[in-house]
């Protein structure tokens, strides 16, 4: 069996494709995003539609590594293109049931204070996790940062 179609890879992986770049950055730092333009084609688009963006973002509550946008991004999407609980370090993703986009760090589990929740995950960092770690970690105690995203018209990664 060609582990391309075993069930995991299917539901957890598949939608990982696409060219689209987007350039990260926050105070003192930059990073690389590829967005999932092929396998989360709505909710990426859309995303795509609201660049360039500046966000202020917070640390998460119960989801362990990860910041969230301070305010709202309404996208427009009601459907997930793809359910993500267990995020991985650099997920870009989006929940349209609270019209929120997250950026995951390092260990995370995408969960509200009433229990597991689920992401669509639209994109991954490729360039500058481990300083974008660092950054996002003291947001924990220096409270609000800033994120910016702009369109990058050629993936160089």
């Amino acid at each position: 069996m060609d582990a391309e179609t075993w069930y995991w890879q299917r539901t957890w992986s598949d939608f990982r494709r696409g060219d689209a770049a987007v350039s990260l950055h926050w105070p003192g730092g930059q990073g690389l995003l590829r967005l999932y333009d092929v396998g989360v084609p709505k909710t990426v688009s859309a995303f795509l539609a609201h660049l360039p963006l500046a966000l202020p973002v917070v640390h998460v509550a119960w989801s362990g590594d990860m910041i969230m946008g301070a305010q709202a991004l309404p996208l427009g999407i009601a459907e997930d293109e793809n359910q993500v609980r267990l995020v991985r370090p650099g997920d870009l993703a989006y929940d349209p049931k609270h019209d929120e986009i997250t950026l995951t760090y390092g260990t995370a589990e995408a969960r509200l204070p009433s229990g597991p929740n689920t992401l669509t995950v639209i994109g991954g960092l490729l360039e500058g996790l481990d300083e974008f770690a660092r950054w996002a970690g003291s947001r924990r105690f220096e409270g609000v940062g800033e994120l910016r995203f702009e369109r990058v018209e050629t993936m160089t990664a």
